[in-house]
């Protein structure tokens, strides 16, 4: 009897207790604070390629960042700091990812590296294996001195556009690092010692359309066919200085890409001829930009081909080319759109100025006295490549 009262009694007391609107609410209140303290307490995990730590992590909480004035910056979430981060220099960046191991995995966020500028540094191979993982895009080494390591295999990069410009460092380690690129699109080397290998490392880039070869040495005649028959898209080739034998130039011109539309074949001295000229100008019917100059065999011959087969011709460079006679340059204004001749050291003052008088403000002469064609860095701009800004 004892117990069926007390059943009874505890129904009555729910039933009493549900159409009791406050005690309903407190205990709603005491479910929304246990329901917050579980939230608060859950830890959300963020990874991309490159993120190497266990630890990078997502604090979000909005009351707290509404109501407290003396939030700490460790509090703030990751994509705020990302933000703040991307102010940074490099150098600054580095001291952030050694301070704790969350900073770290929020610091190897790939849009932070992907444009690098190691000019005139020290570092070995182990260093830019490691910052290629970091997904970097540009990478500018002018004059970098790279060190060998212990390191023999380089992983595969997403590298578009990488600059080596004087770069010191050796055959294989060279060898290595263009072989963990597929995806070059512009590539300079100039001033650098290269072999068949280093060839056959850069035409596995099928979309590379700017190449810098200048003042290189070892390119020979199987070189050059490697080049010309595996880049079918190059736009913008430099091989100026060179020392290429009479051959190579013959294969250059009869079998260079369609599609070249900027060429520097200057410093040829002997090698180049008013015949390798006709067979290029028939060839690549859109040049738009050629430097031919320190040819001392290149004659009016080569000019009456240029004006008749390279409709789009606008800059012409044959400084030096003393061959050349003031009645064949006149002819050039005959292209509908020659905007820019450079003749620097062939004529005197008087002739000049008459061909000055003959081409009216629509034709520039000697604007430029350096080629810019494929090279990454041009003027003052010494914080950008190819027009790309990299951060120091």
């Amino acid at each position: 009897m004892a117990t069926t009262k007390r059943k009874y009694t505890i129904i009555a007391q729910s039933e009493l207790d549900h159409e009791n609107p406050i005690n309903n609410e407190k205990k709603n209140q005491d479910h929304l604070k246990k329901s917050k303290e579980k939230n608060k307490s859950k830890i959300t995990l963020s990874r991309w390629p490159g993120d190497v730590s266990n630890t990078f992590q997502r604090y979000i909480n909005k009351n707290k960042l509404k109501t407290d004035p003396n939030l700490s910056f460790y509090q703030l979430p990751d994509e705020i700091i990302l933000t703040i981060l991307a102010y940074l220099n490099k150098a600054s960046l580095v001291a952030f990812i050694q301070t704790c191991r969350r900073y770290r995995a929020i610091g190897y966020y790939p849009p932070l590296w992907r444009r690098i500028d190691m000019s005139y540094k020290r570092i070995d191979s182990e260093q830019v294996n490691s910052l290629l993982q970091r997904g970097t895009i540009t990478l500018k080494m002018y004059q970098t001195t790279i060190e060998d390591s212990n390191l023999t295999y380089i992983e595969p990069s997403a590298l578009c556009h990488l600059d080596l410009t004087s770069a010191i460092l050796s055959p294989e380690l060279l060898i290595n690092l263009l072989n963990s690129c597929r995806s070059l699109r512009k590539l300079s080397l100039e001033s650098m010692p290269l072999n068949y290998k280093i060839i056959e490392k850069i035409v596995l880039n099928e979309q590379l359309d700017t190449l810098n070869l200048a003042m290189c040495t070892g390119l020979t005649l199987e070189c050059c066919q490697l080049i010309t028959n595996k880049l079918s898209l190059l736009r913008c080739l430099n091989i100026a200085w060179t020392e290429l034998t009479s051959e190579s130039i013959q294969h250059i011109c009869e079998t260079i890409p369609r599609c070249i539309e900027q060429l520097n074949i200057s410093g040829q001295r002997y090698n180049l001829t008013d015949d390798s000229i006709q067979l290029l100008v028939r060839r690549a019917l859109r040049l738009r930009v050629l430097d031919i100059s320190d040819s001392a065999l290149i004659t009016d011959q080569s000019i009456i081909s240029l004006r008749q087969h390279s409709r789009l011709l606008a800059h012409l460079s044959a400084s030096r080319c003393y061959l050349i006679t003031l009645s064949a340059l006149i002819t050039l204004k005959l292209l509908p759109a020659f905007t820019t001749l450079d003749m620097f050291g062939t004529l005197t003052q008087m002739p000049l100025q008459q061909l000055h008088n003959e081409f009216g403000t629509r034709i520039h002469l000697n604007m430029f006295p350096f080629s810019n064609i494929a090279r990454p860095t041009t003027g003052i701009q010494r914080t950008s490549i190819w027009g790309l800004r990299t951060r120091l």
